[in-house]
């Protein structure tokens, strides 16, 4: 008998080395690239606040004009990316805040003590922005502020009604005024709630409810009062920087909080 043995032929594997990557390395293509992206966000920025700087010193020269002096002012280019919109000679939005910014109209002073303006949709040629010539245009610009009651009581002037010394406080979201009213050869302290508006962009404050405080009052302090409370006395504020308009208060613990508005508005003059 034949005794048949199988023979196991192994084939031989080739052998496959794992390369392991250490852990925190990046490839080399991918750093460059990164390292690109993070150098033109660096340069995009740096020329938003080179441009910032030119522009704030052309604003500077615009308030000089309309006798607006100020603490401190700080101008800033919004929105990214900054390159991309000064080749396109527009701008989502630029933002200027002032510092106890004083303004005058002839006899008349008011000190706000910030001014917040954002101008949105502002143009401004590429060529004349590097020459320092632009014209710069916004096609909406919104200003908030607060007017401290110290500042109101010098914009109201109630002398015609022989009531001097007035001041303002707010009383749980209402608006009243203390004053002394002079008649007979009388000092007399008063008190009254005092309800203030907006009338074609100029406010009014007009006095109600005026009684004495911890006395009564002659009948000729009375009618002081009376004919006070029939008037509406205007607060003679003077203009608002950029020329834009008040619509809209309201009263707040630390003043009168203001908002104004314009529409094509001239930033800067060519």
């Amino acid at each position: 008998m034949t005794t048949t043995v199988a023979r196991e032929t192994r084939v031989a594997q080739p052998s496959v080395r794992r390369v392991r990557r250490r852990p925190g390395r990046l490839p080399a293509a991918l750093f460059v690239l990164l390292f690109l992206g993070l150098a033109v966000v660096a340069a995009d920025r740096v020329g938003a606040m080179i441009a910032a700087d030119h522009l704030k010193s052309r604003i500077a020269d615009e308030l000089h004009a309309r006798e607006v002096s100020y603490h401190a002012l700080d101008v800033t280019i919004d929105g990214t990316p900054f390159l991309t919109q000064v080749a396109e000679g527009r701008y989502e939005s630029i933002t200027i805040e002032l510092t106890d910014a004083q303004l005058r109209s002839e006899s008349v002073e008011a000190t706000l003590p910030a001014l917040h303006v954002v101008a949105t949709g502002v143009h401004a040629d590429a060529a004349e922005v590097a020459r320092g010539e632009a014209t710069v245009m916004a096609e909406q610009v919104v200003g908030n502020a607060v007017i401290s009651y110290a500042g109101l009581n010098g914009l109201v002037d109630l002398s015609d009604y022989y009531i001097t010394d007035v001041a303002f406080q707010e009383r749980d979201g209402a608006l009243y005024a203390t004053g002394t009213v002079s008649v007979v050869g009388l000092n007399l302290p008063i008190e009254a709630a005092a309800d203030v508006t907006l009338q074609g962009g100029v406010i009014h404050v007009q006095l109600r409810d005026a009684r004495a405080v911890g006395m009564t009052l002659p009948d000729q302090a009375l009618d002081a009062l009376d004919r006070l409370a029939n008037n509406a006395i205007v607060a003679n504020m003077p203009p608002l920087p950029f020329d834009i308009t008040l619509d809209a208060l309201t009263v707040t613990p630390d003043g009168l909080a203001i908002t104004a508005t314009g529409r094509g508005v001239t930033l800067v003059a060519g």
